[in-house]
Parts: structure tokens; C-alpha cells; sequence
């Protein structure tokens, strides 16, 4: 790739993981190897040590935005995908869908609008989560479409389906689509997190950026199932480790970061108000060199984007 070449960038966010204290209730405190990998070996909690290198990039930013209360994944999600505080626009923390205020900076500031805005083709970049036809019906009935799922649809970018699930150019939300079969009785082809992983890679180096969300850390944290936490998390490591197998440091840049913490405290049913992890690896990661909290994370990715830095 040319050195004035900008990177493939592939954003994975991870819902609900904070860096809380390295205690029994957290389950990050034994982060599999392949997130080690992206934290430089550290275990995912509070004492996770910052990397500032130009092709690495690990730092904890906060998620409470400068509000009051348990973060949310509206806000929380609007925040990062806009560079404004959500928050503090919709007066409180809220969730799970974004809240109205919102709406205007989805449409207008949104990670998708910006980097049209900047030049680049909407036919390159890519929101690989399908999801089934019952989401659509319920959306469509309440009008109530997630964060990333609203600001794709105010760009005019294309929500995928199950069949770019059977085509290998989407991916369910549970990586394997088992929730598809399990829940829904709809009978999609099962993958396993590894091949979601190079699913995902394939996708992201046919486009210049694209995002996936995984939403059952979130889930695991709820649940304040122990076993539960670490099976998703050994899922989440499979398919990471797949990602960084593939990853080339000179052409891909990967950002992986979350909302709010859950998963790092399962004594408590509810949100945290620990850090997220914010870690880029790859070609332009120094760009997130200064971030500090959510709402830095769409600019940074606008300026790896726009200068390729090396």
C-alpha cells in the first residue's frame, strides 16, 4: 500500500466493557490471549497500562460524559458514533435506543455522514450487522431503530439481511447466528466465531471502513452469570483472534472500543461508570493518540481515514 494511501479500517465495538478493578466479579480480570494481544499483553481492567506508538494505541477513555448516573447505551453509542455529547444533549444518561435529541446529530455528525461529508463513497464503507426480518417489522412498527442501525439508515447506507449472512458479506450479532436458529426458527448457516472473524477482515479490506457490533458482553454482564461471561468472552476471543491472524499493520487499522462498563463487575446487575477500553492497531492509530473519551473516537477515526497516517 502506498504510503499516502489511507488504512481499511475495522471498528468492533464490544458493548458493556469497562475497565473496573482487577476483583474477583470481573471476568476481564482473565481476558482471553487474543485481547491481550491488543492491550499489550495486560488483563482488560483498571490497571491496564496506556500504548502510544503510531501503530498502536491502548487508553482508557471515559464513558460518563460529565452526567450524572449509570451510562447507557443510547448515549453512550450516539456519543461515540457523533463526537458529541450525547448525554449532555438528552439531559441524562438513556438507553437502549438513542434519544430524540440526538436524532439530528445522527442524521447530520453521525461516523457515516462525516466521512461522506469528507469525500469518501458510501459504497466503501459498511455496517456488517444483518439482522432478521422480526427487527425490521418491530422497528418499522415503533419506530425505534438502534444507534448504528439509525445513523446507516439516515445515510442512506443499506441495513444487511440473512442472506449476507448466507453470502458471507454480513454477520448475525451473536457471530453465529445460533440466536437466529435457537429464537427465531430461522434456518441460517451456522459459522463459528473464527470464521466470523475472517468474514469480517474479508469484508472490511473490500471496504475503506467499516463497523461491527457485539452486543452479548453487554448481555453476559447482566446476566451476572460467571459461566456465561466466560463463554462469551472465549466466543469474543475466537473471533478476535481471527481478525488480528489476518491483520496486515501496513494496510488495516483496528479499533475496538466500547460504551459503558457491565461486564467488568458482575456483583451488580446494572451499567458501570469505569473507562472503556479504547485500543487502535494498525495503520493510522496514532491518530487516537490523545483521545479521552467517547466523543473523541469518530474524529480520530475521520483523521486516520483522511491522512492515512503512517
Amino acid at each position: 500500500m502506498p504510503d499516502s494511501a489511507p488504512p481499511h479500517v475495522l471498528i468492533v465495538f464490544l458493548d458493556g466493557v469497562g475497565l473496573g478493578p482487577a476483583a474477583a466479579a470481573n471476568p476481564l480480570v482473565d481476558a482471553p490471549e487474543a485481547l491481550r494481544r491488543l492491550s499489550g499483553g495486560e488483563p482488560w481492567t483498571d490497571a491496564l497500562a496506556p500504548i502510544a506508538t503510531p501503530r498502536h494505541v491502548v487508553r482508557a477513555i471515559d464513558a460518563t460524559l460529565g452526567v450524572d448516573g449509570l451510562p447507557q447505551s443510547g448515549t453512550g453509542q450516539a456519543a461515540l458514533y457523533t463526537g458529541q455529547n450525547a448525554a449532555q444533549m438528552s439531559g441524562r444518561h438513556y438507553g437502549p435506543f438513542p434519544h430524540s435529541a440526538t436524532f439530528d446529530a445522527l442524521r447530520t455528525d453521525s461516523l457515516w455522514a462525516r466521512l461522506v461529508q469528507a469525500g469518501v463513497d458510501p459504497g466503501g464503507l459498511c455496517f456488517a450487522n444483518a439482522y432478521p426480518p422480526p427487527f425490521f417489522a418491530e422497528a418499522e412498527r415503533r419506530s425505534r431503530w438502534p444507534t448504528a442501525a439509525r445513523m446507516t439508515r439516515e445515510a442512506g447506507l443499506r441495513l444487511r439481511t440473512g442472506a449476507d449472512i448466507e453470502a458471507g458479506t454480513g454477520l448475525a450479532a451473536d457471530l453465529t447466528a445460533e440466536g437466529w436458529r435457537r429464537h427465531l426458527g430461522i434456518d441460517t448457516p451456522a459459522i463459528s466465531p473464527e470464521t466470523a472473524g475472517a468474514r469480517l477482515h474479508a469484508l472490511a479490506r473490500a471496504h475503506r471502513v467499516t463497523l461491527f457490533e457485539y452486543y452479548h458482553t453487554d448481555e453476559a454482564g447482566h446476566s451476572q452469570d460467571a459461566a456465561e461471561a466466560a463463554s462469551t468472552l472465549a466466543r469474543v476471543g475466537a473471533f478476535v483472534g481471527a481478525i488480528l491472524d489476518r491483520l496486515d499493520a501496513g494496510r488495516d487499522l483496528l479499533v475496538v472500543t466500547s460504551d459503558h462498563g457491565n461486564l467488568d463487575d458482575l456483583s451488580v446487575r446494572t451499567h458501570t461508570r469505569a473507562p472503556v477500553p479504547l485500543i487502535a492497531l494498525g495503520r493510522g492509530a496514532g491518530a487516537f493518540a490523545a483521545c479521552a473519551s467517547l466523543v473523541d473516537v469518530t474524529p480520530a477515526i475521520g483523521a486516520a481515514v483522511a491522512v492515512g497516517a503512517r
